[in-house]
């Protein structure tokens, strides 16, 4: 009897919905909170007690944790027990055979399968490059930046972020002029290289009235007043090059100002601009990715085969 309890209580509808909502709700809560931080970051920032809580709950490596893992587990036996309760009933009942269904949980499982190896695999690392600099990817393979490209649009937003790139080998170009944009990563073997963001790494050479001269950087800010000036970008190419700054009182923006070389903006003069330009790229390693590749297609043709023999059945009984 207790075998059997058992048995119903894993091919339950109820106990699919249960954890169907309860991974659905902790996985929508994982989206508000910052994954990957620093313990202190999420102590400064949610307090002491809160930001311990999400600490010992793994809270901060959600789909790596227990909290992620058991309840897909749970599913997956779920959907186990369902896929082979049905087949067997079917095949003592002598019914006609529909694999679009048993195809279906089939794709389900595996999909489980391929979040779960995602969630305990997946590796990802930022890695910034200038143009000439390269990185080592892993023992095999290293890229080469030969190029960056930072498209606006005339609102200043950002419209297109393309590195390119050379491909080595083992020491051996194996792919030259790769250009990696937004959505459209560079596949190396069981990683793939994907645009991620940009840096201003540019310095910017002041001299105040008193002759003194201070190096400054993106984010850097002077004040004057009750005002601060950041430095937030640059503006322009050789001798129109400029250093972008946006006037803030508190947390209000006031205006933005550009400053060309040999200008002056308050008590600084901008003496000069030494632009560098670093691109973000992301090298994701993700075991779980042609599982759930796999899984799709499965599901596919499991709702293709459902759709056309549920079809063929209607047809048959009239």
């Amino acid at each position: 009897m207790r075998v059997q309890a058992v048995y119903r209580f894993f091919k339950s509808v109820r106990l699919a919905v249960v954890v169907i909502l309860l991974l659905t709700g902790l996985s929508l809560l994982s989206t508000l909170i910052p994954q990957g931080q620093e313990a202190s970051w999420y102590r400064e920032t949610y307090g002491a007690a809160l930001g311990a809580l999400i600490g010992a709950l793994d809270f901060d490596h959600y789909f790596s944790s227990v909290l992620f893992i058991a309840p897909a587990f749970m599913l997956a036996l779920n959907l186990g027990v369902c896929t082979v309760d049905r087949m067997v009933r079917r095949l003592r009942a002598k019914a006609q055979r529909r694999f679009g269904p048993d195809m279906v949980h089939v794709a389900l499982l595996v999909l489980i399968a391929g979040g779960i190896a995602t969630g305990l695999g997946r590796h990802e690392r930022t890695f910034y490059l200038s143009q000439g600099e390269q990185f080592e990817v892993n023992s095999h393979y290293t890229i080469k930046l030969l190029s960056f490209e930072y498209q606006k649009y005339e609102n200043g937003m950002p419209k297109a972020w393309i590195s390119t790139v050379d491909v080595l080998k083992d020491g051996v170009v194996q792919a030259a002029g790769f250009p990696i944009r937004v959505n459209h990563p560079l596949r190396l073997g069981g990683l793939s290289i994907y645009q991620a963001t940009w840096d201003n790494q540019s310095t910017f050479l002041f001299r105040d009235l008193s002759g003194n001269q201070a190096v400054a950087h993106v984010g850097d800010a002077f004040r004057e007043g009750d005002t601060l000036w950041y430095l937030t970008d640059t503006s322009g190419e050789g001798a129109d090059l400029a250093a972008v700054l946006r006037q803030y009182r508190g947390t209000k923006f006031i205006v933005e100002h550009r400053l060309p070389v040999k200008e002056s903006l308050g008590q600084y003069t901008l003496v000069g601009i030494t632009p560098k330009m670093a691109t973000g790229l992301q090298a994701v390693s993700d075991p779980g990715f042609v599982v759930v590749i796999i899984a799709v297609a499965l599901l596919a043709i499991g709702l293709t085969l459902t759709f056309v023999q549920g079809r063929a059945a209607t047809a048959s009984s009239n």
